[in-house]
């Protein structure tokens, strides 16, 4: 993706710092009373910080006290310290439950829940490098009507139910609303699928998913196989067939789970992959076109199937994938299958884990051959096949070799400031109020102060177009 600017404007390599708003109040806690005290009296634009250790809960966690979107609650790990574990093996249900709105809901390990690690039912929250693993149900489940959630970089693995055929890592199922993001998120182990869209009192809803990996569901922590399903993405399905959860894939990755690792389940909806890869699934890719409601689509676009798994696809648009007419796929064309590391440590910023697998290997034939899709960055002259774009230059690139930028390196920290998003730039001792972000890839994440607001912290290109003032 190529971004014109023009010669005034400057481009800063910025390390965005969590948006802690100027305004609420902040408490730093330490034990779980004090967590579980601070969460209940907590008001819109509050921040709750938690200290790293083991909180052991009696009791679900209640989280109904809502924010608003311009004043979100925030609850998140201590800056600096380990991410804290709750241990949630008091509670008879639900680990946590989220029914309020606007929250940001960062850094925390959620364990050993009877039920779901956490149960969204509300509406607009981020929830943020976080963890759900051990529990007797899916690890994060998001239903009761919950829309325009926003997913970000959080693991589910190892959970499991009684009959084994219940629990997934994410689920946005049943009565879930529409709008829901899953981004660079992982799900491993999970004893029924790894992401569930089945659906029971919703229609017609959108759920996307980006950037998202599962491998090995359908197995168990100790590596044996179990009862459940055994899918990775299983995009929706209903009790009577006939509900339509439209779901959209980009640069998602599946491998090894034992029954399918992109599955339609009776779906009506529509449903789109862009640059989405399997590997050594039982059956990589499981969609019939011809059963979809009226109006609806399948688009496959850009995709990879390789390994044992194979690709049993029926209607639909099938574009540029590595089974179309003229191409072949084999491990010759993969810098790496190995799948050491996959499930490994997040880097720093909680990031999904730089891996060499399934990366295209110099020369393939896969390089430079996909579909050029609007709003997706790629390198070469065309798009590569699979979710690894090869030699894509950082968006850090691009800008600087944009002509007429100025670039320079610096840290931000996003605040308010007399009701405005205001970026701190850290080594300029300026301050801007006029900006773009941009993540690493050039895709542009925010154009105005109030969609910015949400942008998670992390490394981000940052675009300004004027400087309002020296700052004290």
């Amino acid at each position: 993706m190529i971004v014109k600017t023009s010669a005034w404007q400057t481009i800063f390599v910025v390390l965005v710092q969590s948006l802690i708003p100027a305004y609420g109040s902040t408490r730093i806690v330490a034990t779980s009373a004090e967590v579980t005290s601070a969460i209940s009296s907590a008001a819109a634009g509050d921040t709750i910080l938690v200290k790293a250790g083991t909180y052991a809960f009696s009791q679900t966690i209640n989280i109904s006290v809502s924010g608003t979107e311009a004043k979100r609650c925030v609850l998140m790990a201590y800056p600096g310290d380990i991410r804290p574990l709750f241990n949630l093996a008091g509670s008879t249900g639900q680990g946590s439950k989220l029914n309020g709105s606007h929250w940001h809901i960062k850094g925390i390990r959620f364990q050993n829940a009877a039920n779901n690690g956490m149960h969204i039912k509300g509406s607009g929250n981020i929830v943020e490098y976080c963890d759900f693993f051990e529990c007797g149900n899916t690890g994060c489940q998001i239903e009761g009507g919950a829309s325009n959630n926003l997913i970000l970089n959080c693991d589910s693995y190892y959970n499991t139910d009684a009959s084994q055929g219940n629990a997934d890592g994410f689920a946005p199922k049943m009565d879930v609303g529409t709008g829901n993001i899953l981004r660079g998120c992982r799900s491993w182990q999970n004893s029924d699928d790894g992401y569930d869209g089945y659906l029971r009192g919703a229609d017609k809803v959108i759920t996307t998913y980006e950037n998202c990996w599962c491998v090995r569901n359908g197995y168990l922590k100790s590596g044996s196989a179990s009862s459940g399903n055994g899918n990775g993405f299983k995009m929706g399905g209903s009790d009577d067939k006939n509900l339509q959860h439209h779901a959209v894939l980009r640069n998602c990755l599946s491998v090894g789970n034992r029954v399918k690792g992109f599955d339609q389940n009776n779906n009506k909806g529509s449903m789109t992959l862009y640059n989405c890869s399997a590997y050594n699934n039982g059956t990589n890719y499981k969609i019939d076109a011809s059963t979809l409601a009226s109006g609806n689509a399948l688009i496959v676009t850009n995709c990879i199937s390789a390994g044992s798994g194979a690709v049993s696809l029926s209607g639909g648009t099938i574009t540029t994938c590595s089974w179309s007419s003229g191409f072949s796929v084999s491990t010759a064309d993969f810098v790496s299958v190995d799948t050491a590391g996959i499930t490994g440590p997040r880097q720093s910023d909680g990031s999904l884990p730089a891996v060499r697998f399934l990366h295209l290997a110099s020369g393939s034939k896969l390089i430079d051959a996909g579909t050029i899709i609007s709003g997706m960055p790629y390198a070469g002259s065309k798009p590569d096949l699979g979710c690894f774009e090869t030699g894509l230059p950082t968006g850090i690139n691009r800008f600087q070799r944009s002509a007429g930028n100025r670039s320079s390196a610096a840290s931000a920290r996003l605040s308010f400031f007399d009701g405005r998003l205001t970026a701190k730039l850290t080594g300029t001792g300026r301050e801007a109020d006029c900006i773009e972000l941009f993540d690493a890839a050039g895709k542009k994440l925010a154009g105005s102060k109030a969609e910015a607001a949400i942008v998670a912290s992390g490394r981000y290109l940052l675009r300004t177009h004027q400087y309002n003032r020296e700052l004290p």
